[in-house]
């Protein structure tokens, strides 16, 4: 009875970190939704969020660190809405310990600190995905909607992002991502830093794990929210899946398949 109760306790103390998470990535997902129903026939990713910039203005060097800008945050909105949900499982267990390591603080605040951690991790990538989206599109080989215009990029992106899904980072780094609990045990802080630490590194694992995956969305192009829906599934099932499964070795032999047909395809 006494373990009931004390469970019980634990799930309401949690109730406020779901909810929280709910509403971010509801929130994230529709302003997504809401920015690519805009994109259509606009002349680029900047034009969508500020329609009173001229494309004259947006092609000057003057509007290239407005033009970062948004694009960074839509990355990071991106992120937020596809990635949070495949950190559900280490989330839990971060604050099912901090609960009972501290039973009368409550794990919200701690919690809320660790996502943020892991958040500022895949920041970090946006911004570097951000940039290089930005040199893409100015060279016209990626469109935010319709993806690479270029069968050598294309190709390259999917045979890259094929091959590392066999490399022993990825494997190593997915273990991570897999148990969490070993990670924390091994790894584990007291205090407000401590969380913060906990999620930037768990986050890191995490984005070495999935970056190339990623780099799959300016094949398909970035705004597409079938394929980011698609890709989220993935990479949950990845880190659900038992290591037996062999997903990602199998995900990567069907990106170096459809690498090489688009390569040789082109060639014949």
């Amino acid at each position: 009875m006494k373990n009931r109760s004390l469970e019980l306790v634990t799930r309401l103390g949690q109730a406020p970190i779901w909810i929280g998470l709910a509403v971010l990535v509801g929130l994230s997902w529709f302003y997504l939704a809401h920015m690519s129903a805009n994109m259509p026939g606009m002349p680029g990713m900047a034009s969508s969020m500020a329609p009173a910039m001229s494309h004259d203005a947006m092609q000057s060097g003057r509007s290239l660190p407005l033009e970062l800008l948004f694009t960074v945050a839509m990355w990071s909105v991106m992120m937020v809405a596809m990635m949070v949900p495949t950190a559900v499982p280490a989330i839990a267990l971060f604050a099912t310990l901090t609960g009972r390591r501290h039973p009368s603080q409550g794990p919200a605040g701690a919690t809320a600190i660790y996502v943020s951690g892991y958040l500022a991790a895949w920041i970090g990538y946006s911004v570097l995905a951000a940039g290089a989206q930005l040199v893409l599109t100015r060279a016209m080989l990626v469109s935010p909607m319709t993806g690479s215009s270029s069968v050598t990029v294309s190709a390259l992106i999917l045979l890259s992002a094929g091959a590392f899904q066999f490399t022993s980072l990825k494997n190593a780094c997915l273990t991570q991502c897999r148990s969490p609990l070993a990670f924390f045990m091994a790894e584990w802080r007291d205090g407000g830093r401590g969380a913060f630490v906990l999620g930037l590194r768990q986050g890191a694992y995490c984005v070495t794990c999935c970056w190339t995956l990623m780099a799959v969305m300016f094949v398909v192009g970035v705004m597409n929210l079938m394929w980011m829906a698609l890709l989220a599934l993935f990479l949950l099932a990845e880190k659900l899946a038992p290591a037996n499964w062999q997903i990602s070795r199998l995900s990567g032999a069907i990106l170096i398949a459809w690498g090489a047909w688009i390569g040789v395809g082109a060639w014949l």
